[in-house]
């Protein structure tokens, strides 16, 4: 017995040193903040004061050294975020994780991310200030690679350490373009209603933007009037491919662009007299976060960022005289062209009166553990042939191919940001928001000089006037081609209005004269609340009132919903609703009820004529969100009868039973006690990091779930796919809340949704995660006394002489 007794003895020591050791080992790899390190390719030394949130402050000479150490220090906090950032873009993701990224990879092969990042670094201008930053950041990249420890995810995946590039700036960028999704979704699933359903279901479903529903104000034009819009004709599969790319983005390792708020009020309503600045990003949730912080100080420039892994200038951000805010335009910047094969030669496609041939490339993806991967792309005039290199779509005799607004014109992005951290006033801020054509992106604006601005930036084509929007367009014909492109000034804009203040919702812009901009925005539900709160004669505007606007979570629409149905409501005797003013508290219980009675009404009133894919593709679309506050009164729609029925379903019948069935849903889940039936238990965010998929590395990795306040579509947008499950796990909302008083933009103030480190280890890895959900901030420092009085670390980095 003692023999035993020793043995385990002896095993629970080996057990708990070999713990200790592992857990020294992941210590070890904490960046450590208090050092001085010699690095190859600066020309003066460079200080880095972290703060207590784990932000550097990068204080340099020279702008290109200012640009290397931030390289540096993104790498080293966030190299894993930039190698699978960077990976994923170009399609590299199998060489790591196997045949389950090989979808995904041949979906980005497809859309030529490097070949377009080739051409734009052959148009380079060499001497220019952007391109020397940039490649002084991608130099910082290396220098971390080079001398600095190896991340855990690297070690844990067997990942090679290799040098990034400029080219890896762009494949990347790309990739921040990629906010199409809804073409996908959208397109092919309003052409198919459209041509096996027919215009009667089709005009029941807001497809344009509703007259009654808020639009952005701009400064009018007496520019010529044109249409935008798109064209159609039938196809089905596209559905499923929709739905694929759908997920594919809740899979990746790096979250896509939704949406966003941002408004910029003018000194005549503030308190302080300065112009206030607001913007919050909606992004899809991931761990890292989205943003990494950091500020720049350097000679005529003292500049605070929030930087994207991998590209070197801030997307967002301010100086000390100017700053820029940015919301997703959601114009429509895709098309989809249905092709017609040569019968004679599967190489060639029609146009007008001739045929054409198709270009082809070829490309092998490197597969973890399986053979080499060999695809073909094959493109038209149009763009690639989207449907072919998967399996769904083997059947397919007349390919489908994409335009797409970025491939038209090289990438200025770089130069588009460099320029914005630069801007001291309004002019230099609206030259550099004309250079961006994709993805579409509503700048907003504020300067210490009291300037408002908003600018719709983006290359917006002008299509044939007979198109119509959200179909399939016809590319043999040559009827539905692009005609030629809008002048940056004939894009909707606004500029010191008599209102006061500038927003952004991604709601739809009003017209500049030449017709409203086709697009997939939102629904007004954001816009509607957030001008309810700003046209006002309030004049005392303060940043603390700006915190509580930027995370109110009212629904605007809501209660207009189901006042609207109030009667049918009461029929059923659940009448818990009609007092709901739309608020998303944890103790609330309305919202619960409410999502679960939306869905059981969209599933009894659409699938039985989408089927299993459509209805997938229309359940989580802006089609349906916009479509919302008028198809529910309207009587005569006939979505309302379900037609695997004998009979004929009214639209009361159809509510009151979707009404009945998510109680009967909430008692089987939540218990009968109604009371009980709280937001908080339904309605969670949880970080997940790409490792943290594979239970048990979630615990270590992923930050979560925590219960959030908050909703669909309301200010504080923390948004959730709608589904049959009753539980609402939010997948996207603000990647960011910051707020600016020009009066004082020191004292800027901004919160993240979960800390700044990369590294689970590192007290950073999650230090704002819980004041991100109870709503509160954080300074964004950029006085050097300021960030003395927090300083958390210490950096040198010297030249290595």
């Amino acid at each position: 017995m003692r023999l035993i007794k020793r043995i385990l003895m002896g095993l629970l020591i080996v057990v708990v040193l070999l713990g200790l050791g592992v857990f020294v080992w992941l210590k070890s790899k904490v960046a450590n903040h208090d050092q001085e390190i010699n690095l190859q390719g600066l020309s003066q030394p460079v200080e880095v004061l972290w703060d207590d949130f784990g932000i550097p402050h990068i204080y340099a000479q020279t702008e290109e050294d200012a640009y290397f150490a931030l390289g540096y220090v993104h790498a080293q906090e966030r190299l894993f975020q930039m190698e699978a950032l960077r990976r994923l873009a170009d399609g590299r993701l199998s060489e790591v994780f196997g045949d389950m990224a090989l979808e995904s990879d041949k979906f980005f092969r497809s859309l030529g991310f490097r070949k377009y990042a080739e051409q734009t670094i052959a148009q380079y201008p060499k001497n220019e200030g952007y391109v020397k930053a940039a490649s002084a950041y991608v130099n910082g990249v290396n220098a971390f690679i080079e001398n600095g420890d190896t991340p855990v995810e690297f070690e844990l995946l067997k990942i090679p350490k290799t040098p990034f590039s400029n080219l890896d700036l762009h494949i990347i960028q790309g990739y921040m373009g990629f906010s199409f999704a809804d073409a996908f979704r959208t397109d092919p699933l309003m052409t198919y209603i459209q041509q096996s359903l027919g215009e009667e279901y089709t005009k029941d479903l807001v497809t344009t933007w509703a007259t009654n529903a808020e639009k952005i104000p701009v400064t009018k034009g007496n520019e010529k009037e044109i249409a935008l819009r798109k064209g159609a004709e039938s196809v089905q599969n596209l559905l499923a491919l929709g739905n694929q790319v759908l997920e594919l983005q809740k899979a990746a390792p790096f979250p896509t662009f939704h949406g966003s708020n941002s408004w910029v009020v003018a000194g005549s309503k503030t308190k302080s007299k300065g112009v206030i600045f607001s913007n919050d990003t909606h992004i899809a949730f991931s761990q890292p976060s989205v943003f990494f912080e950091a500020n720049l100080v350097y000679p005529n420039q003292n500049f605070y960022g929030n930087f994207i892994a991998g590209i070197p200038m801030a997307v967002i951000g301010h100086n000390d005289k100017a700053g820029w805010g940015l919301t997703m335009f959601e114009n429509d910047d895709v098309d989809f062209y249905r092709e017609k094969i040569n019968p004679a030669n599967a190489n060639q496609v029609w146009f007008k009166d001739h045929w054409e041939d198709l270009t082809i490339r070829k490309e092998v993806i490197k597969v973890k553990g399986k053979p080499d991967v060999a695809v073909q792309y094959r493109s038209s005039r149009h763009g690639v042939l989207i449907n072919e290199f998967d399996k769904k779509f083997v059947h397919e005799k007349s390919p489908v191919a994409l335009w797409w607004v970025l491939t038209q014109f090289p990438d200025r992005s770089l130069k588009v940001f460099y320029d914005l951290a630069h801007a001291t006033d309004v002019k230099q801020a609206e030259a550099a928001a004309s250079m961006i054509h994709f993805p579409g992106l509503n700048v907003m604006y504020g300067d210490a000089k009291g300037n408002i601005a908003w600018w719709a930036s983006a290359k917006l084509p002008k299509r044939p006037a007979h198109v119509k929007p959200y179909m399939i367009l016809d590319g043999a014909s040559g009827k539905d081609e692009i005609e030629g492109w809008l002048d940056f000034s004939q894009n909707p804009h606004a500029v010191n209005p008599a209102s006061g203040f500038v927003y952004s919702a991604n709601n739809q812009p009003e017209d500049m004269g030449t017709g409203l901009v086709a697009g997939y925005y939102v629904a007004p539900d954001r816009a509607t609340r957030i001008k309810q709160l700003l046209n006002t004669p309030k004049n005392d505007w303060t940043t603390e009132d700006m915190h509580q606007m930027i995370t109110e979570h009212k629904s605007a629409m809501a209660p207009t919903v189901i006042q609207s149905i109030a009667p049918i409501i009461k029929s059923t005797g659940h009448t818990e609703l009609l007092t709901w003013d739309g608020t998303h508290d944890l103790e609330d219980i309305e919202p619960t009820i409410y999502y679960r009675f939306l869905y059981r009404m969209y599933e009894a009133t659409f699938k039985d004529e989408l089927g299993a894919e459509g209805f997938k593709a229309f359940i989580n679309s802006q089609t349906m969100k916009r479509s919302l506050q008028n198809f529910i009164v309207n009587d005569t729609s006939k979505w309302w009868d379900n037609k695997d029925t004998k009979n004929i379903e009214t639209r009361t019948q159809i509510i009151q039973s979707a009404l009945n069935q998510a109680y009967t849903d909430l008692a089987a889940q939540l218990g009968t006690d109604k009371k009980a039936w709280h937001w908080q238990k339904v309605h969670t965010l949880e970080h997940v990091h790409p490792v943290g998929r594979q239970k048990p590395l979630n615990k270590l990795f992923n930050v979560g779930p925590l219960p959030a306040m908050a909703g669909k579509e309301v200010i504080n947008n923390l948004d959730f796919p709608l589904d049959s499950s009753g539980y609402y796990k939010v997948s996207y909302g603000p990647a960011l809340r910051r707020v600016i008083d020009f009066s004082k933009p020191f004292e800027g103030q901004s919160i993240n949704p979960t800390g700044q480190s990369g590294y689970f280890m590192s007290k950073h890895y999650d230090d704002q995660a819980r004041m991100y959900v109870e709503g509160k901030f954080r300074g964004e420092l950029i006085r050097k006394e300021d960030v003395e009085k927090v300083k958390s670390g210490k950096q040198v980095l010297k030249p290595n002489q």
